[in-house]
């Protein structure tokens, strides 16, 4: 018979917010059964069918034990993280930029052997914990801490996202929308923001006019525009410009626009043959169509086979886990704590709603991973050191209420993100 004293220490396995887990393996559950059944193009000629599920599974392990012993920790601990991933992800990419330059082509892979690095995935979640500190430092009324907070964020962010864009605009757009709202609720004057805004809002304009109007071998034959500008302009074309008669016939668009959209037409199939309930797990026909059927469009998977009322199964997990993440910045009562869940948070929001609309017809392809859900390496070991750092400020906010201790919370943090302040925010 189970004692009194065990009780607790089992309770006490999973700390931080329970919704959140269950969310997590809920998420987990979705993604072992879809990707095992979308990977049937990455097992064709292949000597085990298993090979790619093994390996999705692994990833999904070591994920799952990172994002347990990361909420372990303090979260004053997670302040130290850039300093390592910060330089590593600028290295690496600078490195892909020189690789690609010298291919003609856009890698976003770095080949480790026995595992694809993505360090875009490295830079934007170092770049979020960045700012996440700078703002939690900002003086709001003091003009020169606005200003050296401000111009720290603009030389970091535009750094990384200048290093991602030529191999995932998408990328490098998403963590800019995150950086930006972060900056708004921060507390970054409004005159800044105002003026930040309008020159976005003037180069976005200006490059949607080049990459619909201006002709693909002008952009070939351009120095300054990155070489993967013509698969932005083809995406956007596609996506603005669908005909220039209206809606083609189903015939017509048989014919001619189909071939010329392959993941799009399939991904469109799956959902129109989804029905309520789909057609079950593993029943899946558009897998073997679809390209990227375990990765950028596996939301088409689910719904074709688990219908429309999985697809919007899937779509509630993802808002009960940002209702959490909200809940969890407002118990915050120091900045850091609160920045860091709100971007971190923003950034998970905002890649599933991305993936989403892409697999619907809402958005251009993008190539944005669903989170926890999508096939991948560096993608979904980052988002569990994510909802790892989540689950450890909700731990945190938790064990100090009750007077409890926290992993590293009595150990002093050596060193700051910018070597020259201290982690103290009361300082």
């Amino acid at each position: 018979m189970e004692s009194t004293e065990d009780k607790p220490k089992r309770r006490q396995l999973l700390n931080g917010d329970r919704t959140i887990w269950a969310m997590v393996f809920v998420l987990c559950a979705i993604s072992l059964v879809e990707v095992f059944s979308a990977s049937s193009r990455l097992t064709f000629g292949k000597e085990s069918f298993l090979t790619p599920i093994i390996s999705h599974s692994v990833h999904l392990g070591i994920g799952l034990v990172g994002m347990y012993l990361v909420h372990l920790l303090h979260y004053k601990w997670y302040k130290l993280f850039p300093v390592l991933l910060v330089p590593l992800s600028v290295i690496l990419l600078a490195y892909l930029s020189v690789q690609s330059a010298s291919s003609s082509g856009a890698e976003r892979w770095i080949n480790m052997g026995f595992f694809q690095l993505q360090p875009s995935e490295l830079g934007k979640i170092g770049v979020i914990m960045s700012v996440a500190y700078w703002l939690s430092k900002l003086k709001q009324d003091d003009p020169l801490s606005q200003s050296n907070t401000f111009w720290k964020i603009m030389a970091l962010t535009g750094l990384v996202c200048l290093l991602i864009v030529g191999e995932n605009l998408s990328t490098a757009v998403l963590l800019a929308g995150v950086i930006f709202v972060m900056m708004i609720l921060g507390g970054i004057a409004w005159r800044r923001m105002l003026a930040l805004t309008g020159v976005v809002v003037a180069v976005g304009v200006v490059a949607v006019v080049i990459l619909l109007f201006v002709p693909a071998q002008t952009i070939r034959d351009s120095r300054i525009i990155p070489s993967r500008a013509t698969t932005w302009q083809a995406r956007l074309q596609d996506f603005f410009q669908p005909g220039s008669e209206g809606d083609p016939t189903a015939y017509d668009y048989a014919r001619t626009v189909a071939p010329e959209k392959p993941q799009e037409t399939h991904a469109n199939i799956a959902i129109a043959t989804s029905n309520i309930l789909g057609k079950g797990p593993g029943n899946s026909d558009e897998r073997d169509y679809l390209q990227e059927a375990s990765c950028d469009f596996i939301y088409a998977i689910i719904i074709e086979e688990l219908g429309m009322v999985g697809g919007i199964f899937v779509m509630l997990v993802y808002i009960v886990l940002l209702f959490r993440v909200g809940r969890i910045a407002t118990r915050c009562k120091e900045k850091y704590p609160a920045y860091l869940a709100m971007g971190l948070g923003m950034l998970l929001g905002l890649q599933a709603f991305i993936n989403m609309s892409v697999a619907v017809g809402l958005f251009p392809v993008t190539g944005q991973p669903l989170p926890l859900i999508s096939k991948g390496g560096t993608s979904v070991l980052m988002t569990s050191g994510c909802i790892g750092m989540l689950l450890g400020i909700s731990n945190t906010l938790d064990r100090e209420a009750n007077g409890d201790h926290v992993l590293g919370m009595e150990t002093e943090v050596p060193a700051p993100i910018d070597g020259n302040e201290s982690f103290d925010e009361n300082n």
